[in-house]
């Protein structure tokens, strides 16, 4: 039988290295450094592989690849401002790769992105890019960074976007919605849709209520949540998981 004491030296040791094993794992770097100190690499890092990013894998036909006219992100401006104008002292980064969206065709696999883009995190990347690529001021990106968002906003992006033209908020309206993936009741209804033809930016954007009877939509209780968007082709299914959703140590929807 092992004493009471060799249990505790066993505990003790087992514990002292779990801590040691806490104090070396490093930090993400959007919790180490301010975001004016990213640099592109990590905030193209945090616009696809992030808490606060999802990327897909989708064939191009879903995405309208081979149609006349098509809308491609290489087509669209670089940069376009945190309001949607155009202005060199306030560009801001669309955050998807340039130059890449030629040659995609019907059968081929296209990269999506889909971003929570109330979120400070996801603006700050875009700003901060802004700074990189255009030398936005960083007054500016700040304030685009930092400016409160009433609604919850998803933004979703791919080097071709024509099917997310082709739909309308009527669309998407029965099938598209944020749910909490714990409390299924809890499914918050879309409330507006801009297609890419009508941003400076070429995403698609969702917007959401953010507050139910006064009360926020999503807490920590909800662990995660999912985004359903649904609309002619458009079918996308994506989650996200809170507690890893957080800046500053407060929750950043």
């Amino acid at each position: 039988m092992v004493s009471q004491s060799r249990k505790q030296t066993v505990w003790w040791v087992g514990f002292l290295f779990f801590g040691s094993v806490l104090t070396v794992f490093p930090k993400d770097f959007w919790e180490e450094k301010p975001f004016t100190q990213w640099n592109e690499e990590e905030s193209m890092k945090l616009l696809s592989e992030s808490p606060w990013a999802r990327t897909l894998t989708v064939l191009g036909s879903i995405l309208g690849a081979g149609q006349a006219g098509n809308n491609r992100i290489s087509d669209l401006p670089n940069v376009a401002t945190a309001s949607g104008g155009r202005s060199s002292g306030t560009a801001m980064s669309t955050g998807t790769a340039m130059g890449q969206a030629g040659g995609f065709g019907p059968s081929d696999p296209v990269p999506l992105y889909v971003r929570w883009y109330s979120s400070v995190r996801i603006r700050q990347a875009l700003g901060r890019l802004g700074q990189i690529q255009s030398n936005a001021a960083e007054s500016e990106v700040k304030k685009f960074a930092e400016q409160p968002m009433e609604e919850y906003v998803i933004a979703v992006i791919a080097p071709v976007m024509n099917s997310f033209n082709d739909v309308t908020l009527e669309d998407f309206k029965q099938k598209t919605f944020l749910t909490s993936k714990k409390d299924k009741s809890k499914k918050i209804p879309l409330k507006s849709y801009v297609a890419p033809k009508d941003r400076n930016d070429g995403t698609a954007a969702f917007s959401f209520p953010r507050l139910i009877e006064g009360s926020p939509a999503f807490g920590p209780e909800d662990q995660e949540v999912e985004f359903v968007a649904q609309g002619r082709k458009v079918n996308i299914k994506t989650s996200f998981k809170l507690a890893k959703m957080v800046a500053d140590g407060k929750p950043d929807l």
